[in-house]
């Protein structure tokens, strides 16, 4: 990567909101977002071919937070956000961009804790992850917390040979990368497993995912219909494939 970028004190930061009938979450979703004590940002809210109530609720939000923009994506690929994200990604201004779920929320301090963390080594974090904090349902009761850890990019690539060691959606990555094309994903081969896939390739090139040992505010929903377990229900075990694949490129 380019180390002599110049990177601003205070990084204008865009998060994405790909939606998929989420109509049940997608106000708390947005309003977490909209309401973040860091101010610059902007919220991108992409429907994804909803055919529920999602779309009317982020237009009546909007009225309210006229900084939301709304977009749209076809639906492409099932149980897969890479359409509306590519969408989200053409159309942000931002310095970074996180990508959040639809059914999750975000502490109202989130990011700026992330923005903190960047500050401490911005020449060398280009991409982030952070611990999630479940949630059950419909509810806001902490369940769990989920952390992955590793100290350097050979171990982050041993990591990826053996299971995902990355919480997706709360991956902050500068936008340089995605100028660079490097932020391109394959949801025709890989569905819903796709960043999984793109996890290795930033680590083909050099970028490790850099972990935050703490929880910094990304609270993470368990529900039935989530993607998570869509994609374990089409049974074509993606993981398998893209651990086969970077096995074979890395000899390791």
């Amino acid at each position: 990567m380019d180390t002599e970028l110049i990177k601003p004190i205070e990084p204008k930061i865009s998060i994405i909101v790909p939606c998929y009938n989420a109509e049940q979450w997608i106000e708390q979703c947005l309003r977490s977002a909209l309401t973040q004590t860091y101010e610059n940002i902007e919220v991108l809210y992409v429907d994804n071919q909803s055919t529920d109530r999602s779309m009317l609720i982020a237009q009546r939000l909007q009225l309210t937070f006229p900084q939301l923009t709304i977009l749209y994506a076809p639906n492409i690929y099932p149980n897969c956000w890479d359409e509306a994200r590519e969408i989200g990604f053409q159309n942000m201004k931002g310095d970074y961009v996180l990508v959040m779920g639809a059914d999750d929320f975000l502490h109202p301090k989130c990011i700026q804790s992330y923005v903190d963390v960047i500050r401490e080594d911005p020449d060398n974090i280009f991409a982030l992850q952070s611990p999630i904090r479940g949630v059950q349902a419909n509810t806001n009761i902490c369940v769990n917390e989920i952390a992955h850890q590793y100290s350097s990019i050979d171990e982050f690539k041993e990591q990826c040979l053996q299971k995902c060691p990355v919480n997706t959606p709360t991956v902050m990555y500068d936008t340089h990368l995605y100028y660079r094309e490097q932020l391109k994903t394959k949801p025709e081969i890989y569905g819903g497993a796709a960043d999984y896939d793109l996890y290795c390739n930033l680590a083909d090139n050099g970028i490790m995912i850099h972990p935050v040992p703490g929880w910094i505010g990304y609270y993470y929903r368990w529900h039935s219909e989530q993607a998570t377990w869509n994609v374990h229900r089409e049974n074509k075990n993606y993981d398998q494939k893209i651990q086969d694949f970077w096995h074979q490129k890395w000899k390791i």
